[in-house]
């Protein structure tokens, strides 16, 4: 018999390893597998304009979940990327969320769908091709790109997920409606840059639109100087930021208050609508000042004094042509206390041989009184612009210079000036100045003939409601002044030395008060 024939056993298939990241649930339900080292969720709606499933395949309503805020974002110009489904029979594009990606301190909100991920020194491809499963977009890998990721990530965004990856791998990404492709840094950078400078050439080429905008309010040389400025900030060129484009310009008609704007016609209406934001109403204020002059004054006059004089006659035979000591004649007065409107009486006391008359005159007054002097004056004027209140006098002043005499007219009156800003809240910011020069001949210079001006100034911004009063004050003044008259020798004398002598004291007190209420006047 032929020996019996030895049938190899049928050759068992390795085992497969499972991937490194399930990137999706399987189609029909089977027994759980062993846990992979990333777990992701059910796929759910793409979060992304992408095409729809395939009929077998059905996909749960997405469940709305919390957004995820990150201050540490890389990415160009992100934009976030929102769920929104798309039919299966048109291809929408998907809107960028990262045009070039770049490290950025901003924050961002994530809409990805929350995942968990544990991964040790993991392919870069295969875990980037894990998030193409997970967000039904199309990933296209630049080559060269190559890496390991470790990470360990629980209830993260994807995207969020995502960005973090491709920034500790120095990469980025382009979207291209549903296409994502991952590059590296430097050359996202470069094709940006020169996308930039294409465009900028075809900006030299696009013809200018030319809008003529006439302006109500506002002043036509001043919205043209802002829209020429360049601001404090920086483009994407790096340059500072300004409104008009480097081939736009501007053009002023101050006849018609118009403006003539060249401009290209992507920015023409930007342009328009800043011109227009500025030329709005200003709100009127009123003004209403009221300013008084307290003057209290304390004036005390007592004593006694003598006046005498001698007129020379040839009654009494003066042959020598000399007034003394042919004639002598004294006419007088005393000046008692009266109730009289002039308390002034005439007294003769007495001649000697016709020739001399002496009279004494009394003086005694006491006088104490409070006068106000009230001023109202009212102005209008427009938000932030100065409203001034001026009223008193101009005083000449004579300078003579190379034999030439010049006068020139110096004010001395009291000036209010008061610049309302109305604020957003309703109240009224106010910058007031204040300032007072009067003549002061008491203090004039012998020889000299032009009287020094004494001036007092007091400046203050405050901020009142509507309707409310604003006081200024402490432009406060004290003057004392002491004088004494007497008749030499016999004011010395004790006890009859009041007779002989006159004393004065004047003490005075001025203030200025100003109180000021704005008021908006409602167009």
């Amino acid at each position: 018999p032929s020996p019996p024939v030895e049938v190899p056993p049928p050759a068992v298939p390795p085992p497969v390893e499972a991937p490194p990241v399930m990137a999706e649930a399987p189609p029909e339900p089977s027994p759980p597998e062993p846990s992979p080292p990333v777990e992701a969720p059910p796929v759910e709606a793409p979060p992304v304009m992408a095409e729809a499933p395939p009929p077998a395949r059905e996909v749960p309503p997405p469940s709305p979940s919390p957004p995820v805020v990150s201050g540490d974002v890389a990415q160009f110009e992100a934009q976030q990327v929102q769920l929104q489904p798309a039919p299966a029979a048109e291809q929408q594009r998907v809107p960028p969320s990262f045009q070039s990606l770049v490290v950025s301190s901003q924050q961002r909100t994530y809409v990805g769908e929350p995942i968990s991920m544990s991964l040790k020194n993991a392919d870069l491809v295969e875990t980037l091709r894990s998030f193409s499963r997970i967000s039904d977009l199309n990933f296209v890998i630049q080559p060269g790109v190559q890496g390991s990721v470790t990470v360990e990530l629980k209830g993260v965004p994807w995207d969020q997920a995502l960005e973090q990856i491709l920034k500790i791998n120095s990469l980025g990404m382009d979207i291209d409606g549903t296409i994502v492709r991952i590059a590296p840094l430097s050359q996202l950078r470069q094709e940006a840059e020169e996308r930039r400078q294409l465009a900028q050439l075809r900006q030299q080429t696009v013809p200018l639109r030319t809008v003529m905008r006439s302006l109500s309010y506002a002043r036509a040389a001043e919205i043209a100087a802002l829209l020429q400025s360049t601001g404090t900030g920086f483009g994407r060129s790096g340059r500072t930021a300004s409104i008009l484009s480097p081939r736009g310009s501007v053009q002023v008609d101050n006849r018609t208050n118009t403006l003539i704007i060249r401009e290209l016609p992507e920015v023409i209406d930007t342009v328009l609508a800043v011109i227009a934001n500025l030329d709005t109403p200003e709100p009127q204020v009123k003004i209403e000042a009221r300013i008084i002059e307290a003057t209290k004054s304390f004036s005390r006059s007592l004593g006694i004094q003598w006046n005498f004089m001698g007129v020379a006659s040839n009654q009494f035979g003066n042959t020598t042509g000399l007034e003394f000591p042919n004639n002598i004649e004294a006419d007088g007065g005393v000046n008692l206390l009266t109730g009289g409107d002039t308390g002034f009486l005439n007294l003769s006391l007495g001649n000697v041989l016709n020739t001399f008359t002496l009279d004494a005159s009394l003086i005694a007054a006491e006088n104490e009184g409070l006068v106000n002097v009230v001023s109202a004056p009212s102005v209008m004027t427009l938000n932030n612009e100065q409203a001034t209140i001026q009223s008193g006098i101009q005083i000449p002043i004579q300078t003579v210079a190379n034999n030439t005499v010049t006068v020139q007219f110096v004010n001395a009156t009291l000036q209010l000036a008061v610049t309302p800003q109305v604020t957003a809240e309703g109240t009224i910011l106010m910058d007031i100045q204040v300032s007072k020069k009067e003549p002061q001949p008491a203090l004039l210079v012998a020889g000299a003939t032009n009287a020094p001006i004494a001036t007092r100034e007091a400046q203050t911004r405050v901020i009142v409601r509507d309707g409310g009063t604003a006081v200024i004050g402490g432009i406060y003044e004290v003057s004392s002044n002491q004088s004494q008259d007497r008749v030499p020798g016999l004011a010395n004398v004790p006890i009859l030395g009041h007779l002989f002598r006159n004393r004065s004291r004047d003490n005075t007190n001025q203030e200025l008060l100003i109180f000021v209420t704005p008021r908006i006047i409602q167009m």
